[in-house]
């Protein structure tokens, strides 16, 4: 067999090492090996080949007809090797990515075929959760959260501000587009998300907040917002989200007299975050300047 014929390894190694510095010693500290070591493997080689590959000088080595002619097919297999073992490895390269469910489905699939194109050497995995996420242990390299805020043992970037807004299909307004605040949790339903927003809202307005627990609660933003698009309420809801609705008008914004507060001047958004020593890594530096540049475009 072919396989059979083939020289040691090691021994390739070795002398390819050997060769390229015409020392064993160096050879040696090339390869993290004691000297006796590179010299014992290039003598099996040898004897396996049944010719000597270097001429031993005081000052350092020679290569024979024999080393001249061997060099270069073993430095050709080697960087054929080590070309082929590099693109599986960028093939391979996976990156998984954590967000809620409600931005994946309404902000980043509409957009990621744009970073498959750009970056066809990285698979991506979507993690859609609300739950906060531990790195290590869940094996996700970047996420993307809405708050007011991020862990501070992680690394983070505003990806787009994100003011809540109440959204109700026009049938519910008035012909001017707006709304009676006295309709809220009455005649236009309350529907509510995981944030429960409503609650903040009513405590701003200064109303009794027992009427915000009223209405119906989903486990999901996109669930809230795809009850508004049928028109069974108003849901109060991160604007990136709905931007398309808006626009087509197959939702309307009807304007409320009260805006949620800022925590200490820090406005909402979707935040990129990452463990620090992620960051800067090539999957996920790639990933985090083409969500930043989605979100300025």
């Amino acid at each position: 067999m072919l396989a059979d014929r083939l020289p040691p390894l090691n021994g390739l190694r070795a002398f390819r090492a050997a060769a390229r510095h015409l020392s064993f010693r160096a050879a040696a500290e090339a390869l993290n090996v004691t000297q006796s070591a590179v010299a014992q493997q290039v003598r099996g080689l040898e004897q396996a080949l049944g010719v000597p590959l270097f001429e031993r000088h005081a000052r350092g080595l020679a290569l024979t007809p024999a080393g001249e002619a061997l060099l270069p097919p073993v430095e050709q297999a080697f960087r054929l090797i080590a070309d082929a073992a590099e693109r599986i490895v960028q093939q391979a390269e996976v990156l998984t990515v954590s967000a809620t469910p409600s931005f994946v489905s309404r902000w980043l699939v509409p957009r990621l075929d744009g970073f498959t194109r750009r970056h066809p050497g990285i698979d991506v995995r979507l993690s859609a959760s609300n739950d906060l996420v531990d790195f290590r242990r869940d094996g996700v390299d970047i996420a993307i959260r809405y708050g007011k805020g991020v862990d501070p043992g992680l690394a983070a970037q505003l990806l787009v501000p994100a003011d809540p807004v109440a959204v109700c299909s026009p049938a519910l307004c008035r012909p001017d587009g707006t709304l009676d605040p006295a309709d809220l949790g009455t005649r236009v339903p309350l529907l509510h998300d995981s944030h429960f927003l409503w609650a903040e809202w009513y405590r701003a307005a200064g109303r009794d907040e027992a009427e915000a627990r009223r209405g119906v609660r989903f486990s999901h933003t996109l669930h809230a917002i795809e009850a508004a698009l049928l028109g069974q309420g108003i849901a109060l809801v991160p604007r990136p989200l709905v931007e398309r609705e808006l626009q087509a008008g197959h939702l309307a914004a009807p304007p409320l007299a009260t805006r949620l507060p800022d925590a200490g001047g820090v406005g909402r958004g979707f935040y990129i975050v990452a463990p620090p020593e992620l960051w800067d890594t090539r999957k996920v530096a790639a990933m985090r300047l083409w969500l930043l540049s989605e979100a300025e475009a």
